[in-house]
């Protein structure tokens, strides 16, 4: 089985096109390493012109609460230390 944040990546690369590269809802600690991975797909993608909240709101058409709980996590982004 394959860890959140390559998921994520996945997601990214593949537009959230399939709901096995989504994060479940109400699993915040997986959903922050699912939005780890996709960030980083997003910033490999040096071509992309879009914002990484653009990028989540195509990735999430049509899934407004998966949206706004990965959303949520934007509050705290800077106050992340490496354990």
């Amino acid at each position: 089985m394959r860890d959140s944040f390559h998921v994520g990546w996945d997601a990214y690369k593949e537009g959230g096109r399939y709901p096995e590269s989504l994060p479940h809802l109400n699993e915040m600690e997986a959903q922050r390493a699912w939005l780890g991975g996709f960030g980083a797909a997003w910033m490999e993608a040096s071509e992309e012109d879009a914002s990484i909240d653009e990028a989540l709101v195509r990735a999430l058409d049509g899934r407004a609460e998966l949206l706004r709980q990965l959303r949520s996590h934007r509050e705290g982004w800077g106050n992340r230390t490496v354990q």
